[in-house]
């Protein structure tokens, strides 16, 4: 059994411009996101969806999860927070609520799983989704998204290689994001805040 991790499935989404997918329609989306799935997960691997698995404007979608080989554990997204626990269960085993994680050890490097980056910890490697292609890795964590890895899933054995890539081999441009050329945009570019919003 192998376990794969993956995020931001958003079936049914319909703003291809916007996501900035390679996508005709819906549907041909979903088709391309089964069949790269199907080609290396088998039905009794383990699923980690990090997040944003249906489009939350359409809940017609949600069957379409079934067609996704693998035993699922969704760690829940903004777009799943429409979703009852109910209306998910019969597409997940486990259902992990907005903004928590899971702890997992992958070979030996201790990990958080989570869907926003903002709730990532220092103390683990961060596996999170939610951003899609606007990052791929930080110098303490790497998106699982779909958009980031051909729209298809990572294999769990892959995280090591991410994170010595990390450490080892890239160099100052891709860490460009911490030089005074970009830090001095910092909070006056791009929007505030987070689409987390902690129960109070």
């Amino acid at each position: 059994m192998t376990t794969w991790i993956t995020a931001d499935w958003h079936l049914g989404e319909d703003r291809m411009e916007l996501m900035g997918r390679p996508f005709k329609d819906p549907q041909h989306m979903i088709d391309t996101l089964r069949t790269n799935h199907n080609l290396v997960v088998k039905p009794d691997d383990k699923v980690i969806l990090v997040g944003d698995a249906v489009y939350q404007k359409k809940p017609e979608f949600l069957e379409q999860i079934a067609t996704f080989n693998g035993q699922k554990t969704l760690i829940r997204g903004n777009h799943d927070g429409v979703f009852t626990d109910a209306q998910l269960a019969p597409y997940f085993s486990t259902i992990i609520a907005d903004g928590q994680g899971i702890e997992l050890d992958i070979e030996g490097i201790p990990c958080y799983i989570t869907h926003y980056p903002s709730e990532g910890k220092a103390d683990r490697f961060n596996i999170v989704g939610h951003i899609h292609a606007a990052w791929k890795y930080q110098l303490n964590m790497v998106n699982v998204g779909v958009d980031v890895h051909h729209f298809r899933p990572v294999n769990i054995n892959q995280i090591p290689g991410f994170k010595t890539a990390i450490e080892k081999f890239y160099d100052e441009d891709v860490w460009v994001a911490y030089k005074a050329l970009n830090s001095q945009f910092n909070g006056v570019r791009g929007k505030k805040g987070t689409y987390f919003k902690p129960l109070v």
